[in-house]
């Protein structure tokens, strides 16, 4: 019965954070209210204000699942576009995330700049994500890892990503300094710097 009861919460609590995104992506934050999400999730209003304070934290929330979601695909994507040269695979892992962002504008309007490693800090702490440690496990192979520590690595790691979201950010929505394709060559120049 626990079990149960258990998953139907989280059913509810996929329906209300599936339903903000959708308005979210169609009407945008601000035009979005609670009500509208919670009528889109066939919830009582009630039920919104068990997992959630407002709109902001319900906001947060999707930030950190997409942010994870689209940080995920781009290391399985250089994962499996492995050059056995550990700069050009973040090179990869960058790239990805630029073109993600390239084909949904609307993603990107969402997270704004708050595009960023999700559980980054709670995974160097505990090791516990599967990501965190794959990434982790790639990072100790490379020859980078000879000069840094591994605090020293991610944090590097966790400084590019930054980088890459708010350069996506300022050229892909507003066009400055100018287009993507004119900064992607910029970015990927202060990568490989960076990684060196």
């Amino acid at each position: 019965m626990g079990a149960h009861l258990e998953q139907q919460k989280q059913e509810k609590k996929q329906n209300l954070l599936q339903s903000a995104y959708a308005l979210f992506m169609e009407k945008g934050v601000v035009k979005t209210s609670i009500d509208e999400i919670v009528q889109k999730a066939n919830v009582a209003k009630g039920t919104f204000y068990l997992y959630f304070k407002d709109k902001k934290e319900i906001l947060a929330a999707l930030v950190e699942k997409t942010s994870y979601t689209i940080l995920n695909e781009a290391y399985l994507y250089a994962r499996a576009h492995d050059t056995n040269d550990f700069v050009e695979n973040v090179i990869h892992f960058a790239d990805y995330i630029v073109e993600y962002f390239k084909r949904n504008k609307l993603v990107l309007k969402l997270l704004e700049r708050n595009f960023s490693w999700p559980t980054f800090e709670e995974g160097f702490k505990s090791s516990g994500d599967p990501l965190f440690r794959e990434l982790m496990l790639a990072l100790n192979a490379s020859p980078f890892m000879k000069k840094h520590s591994p605090e020293e690595a991610f944090r590097l790691i966790f400084v590019l990503v930054e980088m890459c979201g708010s350069v996506c950010y300022a050229s892909i929505i507003e066009e400055r300094p100018g287009n993507i394709d004119q900064m992607k060559p910029i970015l990927y120049d202060i990568i490989r710097k960076a990684l060196q």
